[in-house]
């Protein structure tokens, strides 16, 4: 949720008008309400057993860690040596720094 709240705000800064503000606050609106009504949901459906785990967790990125509600193993830098995630950041850098290349042929196109 963090994560749409964080692209919504920097959607409305580039846009900046008011169409864009509208459209922020309601998907934030949306998102917050997710949260809550899937939380609502979980603890109809799994009771006790749900809020021991809402109790560990949080929907706030890495806050259950800074709080001490969870502990990183030591090796968790491994999850995130995978090849799909190594190819999808290969393949982001790849474009981020083809960028000028693209600009430079769309420039030669003459539509």
């Amino acid at each position: 949720m963090v994560g749409q709240v964080i692209w919504c705000v920097a959607h409305t800064v580039w846009i900046g008008n008011s169409v864009a503000v509208a459209a922020s606050v309601g998907l934030i609106a949306h998102h917050l309400f997710g949260v809550w009504n899937g939380d609502r949901r979980l603890a109809i459906r799994h009771g006790e057993a749900f809020e021991v785990v809402k109790a560990r967790t949080s929907v706030i990125p890495f806050a259950a860690i800074l709080d001490g509600r969870q502990k990183l193993p030591k090796d968790y830098y491994k999850e995130f040596l995978r090849l799909p995630y190594l190819t999808i950041t290969a393949l982001t850098l790849g474009a981020y720094f083809a960028h000028p290349l693209m600009q430079a042929a769309s420039f030669r196109l003459h539509w």
